[in-house]
């Protein structure tokens, strides 16, 4: 598990997270919601190891992170932030396969690994495509390709994390729903965990198994997603919602509007 106890973290006069705890666990996706500025890509990058709280544990299977090897952390999680920009026209398969510079594969799992990652970020038709030629939804389903990679030598072997920034922000709907699609196959397929940065509660209701809604730095729920209650959404965000149950089960909330 990755767990984050009690943590805060300051800039300045700028109290950005709170006294937040959360754990991630195997076999479960994790929706962090919030309205903007409530601290979501600074606590992922905090349970990432990117960034370090200004009081409060993070730790790996028990382990804090600091004390982490770069090369082993590596092999546990792989992270897609909200964007990347690369400088030179590398093609979209040697993205891709720069996640294996930190835990490379067996040379004759690489081929195998890299079309099942293109595959699961519908970008196989993209492999000689330079990245600069690409459309930001384009370029973000490669990084989640360059994550899935990273991980893949090393899933069988112990849990591994997945932490998405906002990954659905520059993509269509059918392809927010097949990243997300495959984000949670790859959770079921390897046993691992997932966070996932969202503002679309649609999407966080249908795909993810716990939620961590933020309010100015302070977790205001933490649990089942299925638990989250209207009224609490309605305080954090300002406006009325609505719970309702979906053709699958899911508790979905529908914004009434101002």
């Amino acid at each position: 598990m990755i767990e984050a106890k009690s943590i805060s973290l300051r800039i300045g006069a700028a109290t950005l997270l709170d006294d937040v705890t959360v754990t991630l666990r195997p076999g479960r996706i994790t929706a962090i919601l919030g309205p903007n500025g409530a601290g979501k890509s600074s606590l992922l990058g905090i349970l990432a190891g990117e960034r370090r709280p200004s009081a409060g544990t993070v730790s790996l299977d028990q382990r804090p992170l600091s004390r982490w090897p770069a090369r082993d952390l590596a092999r546990r999680r792989a992270v897609v932030p909200q964007a990347a920009q690369l400088a030179f026209p590398f093609t979209v398969a040697e993205v891709v396969r720069m996640g294996f510079a930190l835990t490379p594969p067996r040379q004759q799992q690489r081929t195998g690994i890299l079309a099942q990652a293109l595959a699961a970020a519908d970008i196989t038709h993209l492999a000689d495509r330079a990245m600069p030629s690409l459309s930001g939804g384009e370029r973000q389903r490669t990084h989640f390709a360059r994550a899935l990679a990273q991980l893949a030598a090393n899933a069988e072997r112990f849990p591994a994390y997945l932490l998405l920034d906002e990954p659905t922000a520059s993509l269509d709907p059918a392809h927010q729903h097949s990243l997300l699609a495959a984000v949670r196959a790859w959770v079921r397929q390897s046993g691992g965990a997932a966070a996932i940065v969202l503002h679309d509660l649609a999407l966080a209701a249908h795909y993810a198994d716990d939620v961590v809604l933020l309010s100015r730095g302070k977790v205001a729920a933490h649990g089942a997603i299925g638990a989250l209650r209207a009224e609490t959404l309605g305080a954090v965000y300002g406006i009325d919602f609505d719970r309702v149950i979906d053709g699958a089960g899911n508790a979905v909330f529908l914004a009434r509007g101002l």
